[in-house]
């Protein structure tokens, strides 16, 4: 009985753990984020998939586009059938450059969730012209620069960054989104915030976080 009041505040704990990891991953602060998920690395309580995920997409914050990738490899041999594991392994040889190895890699979640939008739109981007693929990574590193601003509280700013990006590319619903967020929780309007959610929809209807946001942002308006 001890030792599974014991396994049960250890659990507790560690979720609590993961999930403050997730936000400060969220909120760019990619430092503090990989020492929590190194600390957690080895716990068997939390699905250890998820925790190489996010500790990949803390090096990658980080500009560690290698060690991030071998990161996510091991996350996939914990779970392969994961179809966004493998979309971010795409992600992260984009980043790279590494054209053949993105298509590998964005072929696999293809396969696993065939038809998905968010991954044909990125197939496009690894198998188009060189001036898209220049613009989508333009796109992101004003994404990363958004973050900085985000971090320093600038949100006007960070706002401006963010529809600079989608000038580049806008075939996902990531900016919209991450604006309709800035609104509704850092500058009390709820009513651009719905404005820019939708947008986020209409380009991604499937993604049920958006659909969420929308849900809670529309019912405290």
């Amino acid at each position: 009985m001890l030792n599974k009041i014991k396994n049960f505040f250890k659990k507790f704990t560690e979720k609590r753990r993961f999930k403050k990891g997730v936000k400060k991953l969220d909120n760019g602060f990619y430092e503090e984020a990989e020492e929590i998920f190194l600390d957690l690395k080895d716990c068997w309580r939390i699905e250890r998939a998820m925790i190489y995920f996010n500790l990949a997409g803390s090096v990658i914050g980080q500009d560690r586009l290698e060690e991030g990738e071998k990161y996510l490899k091991r996350a996939i041999e914990l779970q392969e059938e994961y179809d966004f594991l493998w979309a971010t392994l795409a992600e992260v040889n984009i980043l790279q450059k590494n054209w053949e190895e993105a298509e590998q890699a964005i072929d696999k979640a293809l396969e696993l969730e065939p038809g998905k939008k968010i991954h044909e739109a990125k197939k496009e981007i690894i198998c188009g012209e060189q001036e898209l693929r220049e613009n989508y990574l333009q796109h992101f590193a004003l994404i990363k620069e958004s973050i900085e601003e985000q971090k320093k509280e600038n949100w006007e700013k960070c706002i401006e960054l963010l529809i600079e990006a989608a000038e580049y590319y806008d075939r996902t619903g990531y900016v919209y989104n991450k604006i309709g967020a800035i609104y509704n929780n850092n500058l009390a309007n709820s009513k651009l915030a719905v404005k820019y959610i939708k947008k986020a929809i209409e380009i991604e209807p499937d993604n049920e976080v958006f659909a969420r946001n929308l849900k809670h942002v529309a019912k405290n308006k």
